[in-house]
């Protein structure tokens, strides 16, 4: 049950709202040791013509809690209690919603129902007896529109006659039906008021158990059946983290936290900004001081880059003007060798290439006579020497002979 209240929390104060056609009655309860105490009651007439008005002063004695619950009439209600089995929540409002239609004369298109387990069967210990309470849709929307205009919000809505269990098997309102009550599980013609007086003795007799009821004069503990039978029902009935009793459309239902949660986004907004302004005074110069030596590290890496790029572009210069340097001394009269030398080649030679190197000559010569004796050919010249020969398709018509020719004075 602790669990419970922690989940629901209403560890330490909850309220309670009744209404029917003709008044409301409202009361706030806290803990004390075991406990409840109602530390504040109000109830007043409803006025047709305006009935929010009545709403409004009751739920300023009465609603101001952590936990709030309506109770009392709505129009097309039913109540009964079933055998069934022992299951989980979902599982059960499955069954309850295949007993509506025996219990009722026409189901709703649109039916809200709540239920509890309310005792057990001396015959078969594994089934349980289920109260449940069923409402058209339409009927909540109503109570839910004047609970609106009045400023109103709950966070259940709770049948009184939930409260029936195996001790107890009839609760007498005529508040909510003045021709029938609920008596001996079965719905019969409303009773003499001797009986109903005695119905209401003796739920107030219990109901004096778990709550600690005002002393004054101005109290009648009977005009806040209601409100102590659904009480009844929050405190004792209603299981850990179910949804079985929720009814109540959502446009009233409490939302909780929604103040906590806007005070606790800008405290998280503020704790931000501080923790960033100390980040600042703290670090603030160190970071811009890291800024500017990792500006003036990347400029540094530029110009290195740029200046290696520099050193590879001289180092090249240097190689080919050492290259240059150490180069011998072009042929001066070059143009006069060639002449010599073309002159020298016979009419059926046809020089291909030549390239004049430092120390010799590199020729490449196509003639028709693959046995010609080149050497004696410049021999006359008694400066060029052939060194090599080497001849390509000597048995077609014309072949190719390269020649080396090196001055007598390199031999």
């Amino acid at each position: 049950m602790n669990m419970f209240w922690k989940k629901m929390h209403i560890g330490r104060s909850f309220s309670v709202i009744s209404v029917d056609d003709s008044k409301i009655c409202g009361g706030k309860f806290h803990r004390k040791g075991k406990m409840w105490k109602m530390v504040g009651f109000s109830e007043a007439e409803i006025d047709p013509e305006n009935p929010a008005a009545a709403w409004k002063k009751v739920a300023r004695t009465a609603s101001l809690a952590e936990y709030r619950v309506i109770t009392g009439k709505v129009d097309g209600g039913c109540f009964f209690r079933f055998v069934s089995a022992e299951m989980s929540s979902s599982a059960q409002r499955g069954a309850v919603e295949f007993e509506l239609p025996r219990h009722m004369l026409k189901v709703p298109d649109e039916c809200s129902s709540q239920f509890c387990v309310s005792g057990s069967v001396p015959d078969d210990p594994e089934s349980v007896m289920v109260n449940v309470a069923a409402y058209p849709a339409s009927s909540l929307d109503d109570l839910a529109s004047v609970m609106r205009r009045a400023g109103v919000s709950a966070d259940e809505f709770i049948s009184p006659f939930l409260a029936v269990d195996d001790e107890l098997t009839s609760v007498i309102l005529p508040e909510i039906d003045p021709d029938f009550a609920y008596v001996d599980d079965s719905w019969m013609p409303m009773p003499d008021e001797e009986v109903q007086q005695q119905n209401s003795d003796a739920w107030l007799e219990r109901l004096k158990k778990h709550f600690l009821l005002p002393k004054k004069s101005s109290f009648d503990a009977r005009n806040y059946l209601m409100v102590l039978l659904a009480a009844d029902v929050l405190l004792r009935k209603h299981s850990e983290g179910s949804d079985a009793l929720r009814v109540l459309p959502d446009q009233v239902r409490t939302v909780r936290f929604r103040g906590h949660l806007i005070v606790t986004g800008l405290l998280v907004a503020a704790l931000a900004g501080l923790l960033v302004w100390r980040f600042m005074l703290t670090y603030g110069d160190d970071i811009a001081e890291y800024r500017r030596l990792t500006a003036e590290t990347g400029k540094t890496r530029q110009k290195i880059n740029e200046l290696k790029n520099s050193i590879r572009r001289n180092n090249k210069d240097i190689k080919d003007m050492t290259r240059l340097v150490e180069s011998r001394v072009g042929e001066a009269e070059a143009i006069a060798e060639f002449a010599v030398f073309s002159a020298t080649l016979p009419d059926n030679v046809l020089v291909s290439s030549i390239r004049w190197g430092e120390k010799d000559i590199d020729v490449v010569v196509l003639c028709e006579d693959s046995n010609m004796d080149f050497d004696r050919v410049f021999r006359p010249l008694r400066y060029w020497k052939v060194t090599q020969q080497g001849r390509q398709n000597p048995n077609q018509g014309v072949a190719t002979i390269t020649l080396k020719l090196t001055p007598y004075g390199e031999e």
